[in-house]
C-alpha cells in the first residue's frame, strides 16, 4: 500500500489537504481513485490508514481512518559523513535511512571535494527513503559542519567511532561496545583524513578509531558497513 509522509498532526476522521506534489504521483502517477486507501506517517504519532477523497484540479484530500501501527523509538545511532558526488550521497542517504539511523550530519574536512550540501534536497531524499522502507520516523538532517567545529561540540555521552584508513586502529569488531547506547559513525572524505584530523581525532577522548577491512573502501560502502554492525550492537 502507498505510504506518505505528512507534516501534519494524525487522528481518527482528520481531513487532510495533500501538497500539489503528493496530489500529483497519487492521482496522476499512481491513477488511484476516490476511495482508494493509503497509509499517512508524520514521524511522531505512528502509521494511519487513510482514504483518498474526490480529487479536484490539481489537488487532492485524504480522510484519516485508524492507526495500523503505534510509534516506536529507534536507536540512538548518529551518521555523520564528508559530503559526497549528489548520486553517491543520494544512495548513502537512503540506505542509511533504511537501516534506522536518527541522524545524518554532513561534515566538512580538509580534503572534502563538495564543501556545500543542499539540506532541502537531503530532507527530500530521507522522506521518500523512509515512505519506502516502511519506517515510522525521519532521520533528523543537520547543518553541514566542520570536523574541528564538530569535535569542539562534541557531547561526552556519546561514542564517536571514525574509520581510519591507515589501519592503525583496531578493528571494529574487536572492541567492547555496550549496547543500548548512543554511538556515531564518522565516514572521511574521499582521499581520506589528513594528518592533521587524525590528530585531532585521536585526541578527543570522546573519539575512537576502527578499521572496516584490510581493504580501502569507498565513503558508502564504509558507512554502510559501519551503522550495519552498529545497528546490531545498539539491539
Amino acid at each position: 500500500m502507498i505510504r506518505l509522509y505528512v507534516d501534519e498532526p494524525l487522528s481518527e476522521n482528520k481531513e487532510i489537504e495533500l501538497n500539489e506534489n503528493q496530489s500529483h504521483y497519487l492521482l496522476k502517477v499512481m491513477r488511484l481513485k476516490e476511495g482508494d486507501a493509503l497509509l499517512l506517517f508524520n514521524g511522531k504519532e505512528g502509521e494511519w490508514k487513510a482514504r483518498l477523497g474526490a480529487p479536484h484540479k490539481k489537488s487532492a484530500s485524504v480522510l484519516v481512518l485508524s492507526l495500523t501501527r503505534p510509534q516506536c523509538v529507534d536507536a540512538d545511532l548518529w551518521l555523520l559523513f564528508s559530503p559526497l558526488k549528489p548520486k553517491r550521497q543520494a544512495f548513502l542517504i537512503e540506505k542509511a535511512t533504511e537501516l534506522g539511523v536518527a541522524c545524518l550530519w554532513p561534515i566538512g574536512c580538509e580534503r572534502t571535494s563538495f564543501p556545500k550540501v543542499n539540506l532541502a534536497k537531503m530532507q527530500a531524499h530521507v522522506i521518500e527513503a523512509a515512505e519506502q522502507c516502511g519506517r515510522l520516523t525521519l532521520p533528523f538532517v543537520n547543518p553541514l559542519v566542520t570536523l574541528p567545529k564538530l569535535l569542539e561540540q562534541w557531547s561526552q555521552t556519546r561514542l564517536l567511532l571514525f574509520g581510519d584508513e591507515s589501519l592503525t586502529s583496531p578493528p571494529l569488531a574487536s572492541l567492547s561496545l555496550a549496547p543500548h547506547k548512543p554511538y556515531a559513525f564518522l565516514v572521511g572524505p574521499e582521499g581520506g583524513f589528513t594528518r592533521q584530523e587524525l590528530s585531532l581525532l585521536k585526541s578527543c577522548p570522546y573519539a575512537q578509531g576502527v578499521t572496516l577491512s584490510p581493504h580501502i573502501l569507498r565513503a558508502e560502502t564504509a558507512a554502510l558497513v559501519g551503522i550495519s554492525y552498529l545497528q546490531l550492537i545498539i539491539f
